[in-house]
């Protein structure tokens, strides 16, 4: 009998810190708020592949996005926050309609 107790009380334990984690990480408080890392366009290209353009403190970086790692392109010298289609477009030299 105390065995079964034991093992109730274990399991409610660890039940518990199951919840509270789910609970943190569902709320994002392990997350920063205002931290110096944002995402701040992401374009799919696949279902796992995906252009982003962070910004990392006061720099603007293209970041290639894949199921291996992530590559960073290029580093944005005049980025404007306008879309990424117009800011795409200009680079190749035509005009969105």
């Amino acid at each position: 009998m105390s065995g079964i107790l034991q093992f109730l009380l274990a399991f409610g334990i660890v039940l518990f810190f199951l919840l509270l984690v789910y609970y943190f990480v569902k709320r994002g408080t392990f997350i920063q708020k205002g931290s110096s890392i944002s995402v701040l366009e992401r374009h799919y290209l696949d279902r796992k592949t995906f252009i982003a353009i962070v910004r990392v403190i006061d720099e603007y970086l293209v970041i290639l996005v894949t199921d291996s790692g992530a590559t960073v392109i290029k580093k944005l010298e005049d980025y404007e926050e306008k879309s990424f289609s117009s800011m795409f477009f200009k680079k190749l030299g035509r005009k969105i309609k």
